[in-house]
């Protein structure tokens, strides 16, 4: 049981508990009945607002998956690394066993952003945490040497990160995966030199859940 239903709890015995020493102890009939309803209503009030509290951390505890990919500040911060990027409607053909087909078949939501006659950009996928679908593709993450990171300035659960190097000893980033607010969000990018070139995107595409 949460803590927050734990204290209404308590409060709720309480008031119970001061309801039956005012009518073992009180001796005007009236006087008790009008304590009582008092009480009651005190109780009634405080177990009201507990629930409510309980529901609100409940649901600034989950994310949400957005219901649209043409999301402004999604579109801005890409056009901020690439000039003239925007939201690249795509009909997306799933291989079994990818990223791309775990988030689709999860009800989740696949953006491509950028130029698309340059063929420049990047994509966001979106999806829920459902039947503990992060756990699954993780295996796969590792395999293919995606490595966990701790993404500055962002409480995350969990986060792989893929990069490569050149023999001149360029770094390439080319997707973030990460799992915050129980929903799985992946960045991907052509143009990513390291994680912190992509911590703005990152950052929008999570407050696109809340």
């Amino acid at each position: 049981m949460s803590e927050p239903s734990s204290k209404w709890a308590r409060l709720s015995t309480l008031c119970q508990d001061l309801i039956f020493v005012v009518v073992c102890k009180s001796y005007s009939y009236t006087k008790n009945i009008k304590i009582i309803l008092s009480l009651v209503a005190t109780l009634s009030l405080l177990t009201a607002c507990g629930s409510t509290d309980a529901e609100n951390q409940t649901e600034i505890a989950m994310g949400k998956v957005p219901a649209s990919c043409e999301i402004p500040e999604v579109v801005a911060e890409f056009a901020a690394q690439v000039p003239e990027s925007k939201f690249v409607p795509t009909d997306w053909q799933a291989f079994p066993d990818t990223d791309l087909a775990a988030v689709l078949d999860n009800n989740g939501i696949a953006c491509a952003y950028g130029i698309e006659v340059a063929e420049v950009g990047g994509t966001v996928l979106w999806t829920a945490n459902a039947e503990n679908i992060w756990e699954e593709r993780k295996v796969s993450w590792i395999q293919y040497g995606e490595n966990p990171i701790d993404l500055p300035g962002i409480e995350e659960t969990a986060a792989y990160v893929l990069k490569d190097g050149t023999e001149s000893g360029e770094i390439h980033v080319w997707k973030v995966n990460l799992l915050i607010n129980d929903v799985w969000i992946q960045v991907g990018a052509s143009f990513f030199q390291d994680v912190e070139e992509a911590l703005p995107i990152i950052k929008t595409a999570i407050v696109a859940t809340q």
